[in-house]
């Protein structure tokens, strides 16, 4: 009888011995999964190579410049106007500081007098000065021109591309101007029918008797 109940008891084991070993992994206990998870990982290379691996990879257009830094975007139409009119005032007080700065080399008489390249180099970068600009610069050289230098300011009389206002401010300035520098400026007029001036300054030598007497 005892052999029997042996024989049932080892049944019993070798069933539980089978059931252990053919359970799945989630049936195992809290201490055999603890074991499991303190369990040294072997890398391999495939499994250093899906780990080195980065996430998400980027194109330059969704980065920096190739050259490190961002791309700028475009100017608006605003922006670049802004731009160009800058750089036209830049230009423009650059011509009126180069005009001032040759007004102040004549303030002091001329050793050797004035030239006709003189005369042209002024009249020409008088007439780079901006429209809005040119009565303020004008000023400043009838101003500051001395009688030994006034045939400087001829150029600018002379030239009737000016504006005929400009001229006429030139013109009255060198009526003001002593006798013996004035006297051959007039008579340069004279000689121009088409002058803006010319009817005043026939006018003036008629009535101070230095009209030339046609033959």
């Amino acid at each position: 009888m005892k052999a029997k109940y042996i024989v049932v008891l080892l049944a019993v084991v070798a069933g539980l011995v089978a059931w252990l070993i053919l359970s799945p992994r989630d049936s195992a206990t809290p201490a055999e999964r603890d074991s499991d998870e303190t369990r040294p990982v072997v890398r391999t290379a495939e499994t250093e190579t899906s780990i080195r691996k980065p996430r998400h990879t980027f194109t330059v257009s969704q980065t920096a410049s190739p050259s490190g830094e961002e791309a700028e975007e475009p100017l608006t139409e605003e922006e670049k106007r802004e731009q160009e009119e800058a750089k036209r005032e830049r230009e423009e007080e650059a011509t009126i500081d180069d005009f001032d700065s040759l007004t102040d080399k004549w303030m002091a008489p001329a050793k050797n007098g004035v030239t006709m390249k003189d005369i042209e180099t002024f009249a020409a970068l008088f007439r780079k000065v901006p429209k809005e600009r040119k009565d303020e610069c004008l000023h400043r050289a009838l101003n500051l021109v001395p009688d030994e230098n006034v045939m400087l300011l001829a150029g600018i009389l002379m030239d009737k591309s000016q504006n005929p206002e400009l001229i006429e401010i030139v013109y009255n300035d060198v009526l003001n101007r002593s006798e013996d520098v004035k006297m051959p400026i007039l008579q340069q007029i004279l000689k121009d029918r088409e002058h803006p001036c010319w009817a005043d300054t026939a006018w003036i030598l008629d009535v101070t008797e230095e009209l030339p007497v046609e033959k």
